[in-house]
């Protein structure tokens, strides 16, 4: 009968033959590092649930992910050094503006790409009297940047100076670089006078 109680009695006997000064001290320190006031006033519990909910602080991004991603550079085409305009007396600079941003649809386009100065000038001349006889209010010239030319943009040069000192400079009213998808540097809106024309 004595056997039988204690083989029922492990813990018992344990805690008999092992004394509590004979176990290696632990390191002495609170079960948690904060203050619990601090702790619960920082958390929040879940719906329904017997648990608590505290948020996970960030880490702080990097130098590099705060530049990212980066702001799109946006250049306009009168902003750069091949842009070219000008306007008539009495035209104005909210007319230029609107000629500049693509506002006044153009009707017609000439291209000059491929021609002499000589056979650019005769064909300039003709097409702006054909669009002043028609009518036309705004036209689109394309005359190339002149990147492959050793001497710069000549026939760009050549249509500026059409335009501010040829034989029809009383009919244009205003001029101005195109939009990059009209052409760019390398066109120019033409703003006519709606005067009547009759050919010669």
């Amino acid at each position: 009968m004595r056997r039988w109680r204690m083989g029922f009695r492990p813990f018992e006997i344990l805690r008999e033959r092992v004394a509590r000064d004979r176990l290696p001290a632990g390191p002495e320190r609170p079960l948690c590092e904060e203050d619990p006031e601090e702790f619960f006033r920082k958390v929040r519990p879940l719906e329904d649930r017997n648990f608590f909910w505290a948020p996970c602080p960030r880490p702080p991004r990097r130098e590099e992910e705060r530049d990212w991603p980066p702001e799109p550079l946006r250049v306009r085409v009168w902003q750069t050094s091949e842009y070219m305009e000008g306007r008539a007396p009495g035209v104005t600079k909210e007319l230029l503006r609107r000629l500049r941003e693509g506002r006044i649809a153009y009707s017609r386009v000439l291209d000059l790409h491929g021609l002499t100065v000589a056979e650019a000038e005769v064909v300039f001349h003709r097409f702006l009297r054909e669009c002043l006889f028609r009518g036309d209010r705004c036209v689109l010239v394309v005359h190339g940047r002149g990147l492959s030319s050793p001497r710069g943009p000549v026939l760009k040069e050549k249509v500026r100076f059409w335009l501010e000192r040829g034989p029809l400079r009383r009919h244009i009213l205003a001029y101005a670089s195109a939009r990059p998808c009209d052409g760019g540097p390398g066109a120019t809106y033409v703003l006519l006078t709606r005067k009547g024309w009759r050919k010669k």
